[in-house]
């Protein structure tokens, strides 16, 4: 492989003349610059990209820390964003999946020493942010969940102002018991924890009994359905953590041939607006771009995206997806 050694060799200048020259610094005459530019090309000479990452101390990479190798809607949608993002802004992105284990989160964090990485965006940590925070010093770090006391920068949902207000209204229009699924543990997460605390504090009776665990899928739906038609008392309203999920609820309760809870879903994806499920738009679209914008612009902030709760017909006279306002009246259930 050819290196700059070689460029040296052939132009009969030094080897720091030619990495001057290369990477395009100061006290380089026009044309020594070309000569070497030109034989670098007749060489077919290619730059190493660590070497031209610590020359000019950016790596134009950013990595991306996943909970989840296999794919997932929610996290799914996160990736897309930071994708198209990084993309606008001239940088590559690295997937790191840690399946929630601590060790090996900690050394992909280790690589922002190493200057492999520009930033770090963290979907989901397995280490708590005061442990994550001594890594900030090589590097900017952006959660996509609340970061706590950490002085780690965040752009989060809007989780239980969300769930608290629409509650507050289901329960003044008669319904009484809701369950609500949940991808991993209830108190496995900041996010998750904040989800079973708003149904803990606003819907009566609420406990782990009418929480669904380790739900992501169509066919989760489908067995979260089937465990709340199992309970002895009757649920009302069943909250899906996302879209694809409340349809699998709706299609097991349609193949058994009973009546449906209201069943509200989340992120507003294409078969909550197929099937007219009602559903909280978290912006989720937006989380991962905002998490990048954050990321590069070095700041150290907290930012939380509110949502929009798009009601399909479930509250009356409105279903323009503005929220908040609208009377809501029971279905039939």
């Amino acid at each position: 492989m050819v290196n700059i050694r070689h460029i040296a060799k052939v132009t009969g200048y030094s080897v720091s003349t030619v990495s001057r020259a290369l990477n395009n610094k100061s006290r380089i005459s026009q044309s020594t610059r070309e000569k070497i530019f030109a034989a670098a090309k007749e060489l077919e000479y290619i730059p190493n990209s660590k070497a031209v990452s610590l020359s000019i101390g950016k790596s134009f990479s950013l990595g991306v820390i996943v909970p989840y190798a296999t794919s997932n809607n929610y996290y799914d949608k996160i990736m897309s964003s930071i994708i198209s993002e990084s993309f606008e802004n001239g940088y590559r992105v690295t997937f790191l999946p840690t399946d929630y284990d601590k060790e090996r989160e900690l050394d992909y964090l280790r690589m922002l020493s190493a200057k492999e990485y520009d930033g770090m965006i963290i979907t989901s940590a397995a280490n708590d942010y005061k442990e994550i925070e001594k890594f900030r010093k090589f590097g900017n770090i952006v959660s996509c969940e609340d970061t706590g006391e950490a002085a780690i920068s965040s752009v989060v949902l809007e989780r239980g102002k969300a769930y608290g207000p629409l509650l507050e209204r289901l329960k003044e229009h008669g319904f009484e018991t809701f369950g609500v699924t949940f991808s991993r543990e209830p108190m496995s997460s900041v996010g998750a924890g904040e989800v079973f605390e708003a149904f803990s504090k606003s819907a009566d009776g609420f406990s782990e009994r009418y929480a669904f665990a380790n739900c992501r899928t169509f066919d989760d739906g489908i067995r979260a359905a089937k465990y709340f038609g199992s309970l002895d008392r009757k649920v009302d309203c069943l909250f899906a953590n996302n879209d694809e999920i409340a349809a699998g609820m709706l299609s097991y309760f349609a193949s058994e041939g009973k009546k449906a809870p209201v069943v509200i879903g989340q992120d507003n994806l294409s078969i909550s607006r197929a099937l007219n499920i009602p559903t909280i738009d978290f912006h989720l679209h937006s989380l991962g771009s905002e998490a990048v914008k954050l990321c590069l612009s070095g700041r150290q902030e907290k930012k939380v995206l509110k949502s929009i709760f798009i009601d399909r017909g479930l509250f009356d006279g409105r279903s323009d997806g503005k929220g908040g306002e609208a009377c809501i009246s029971k279905r039939n259930v």
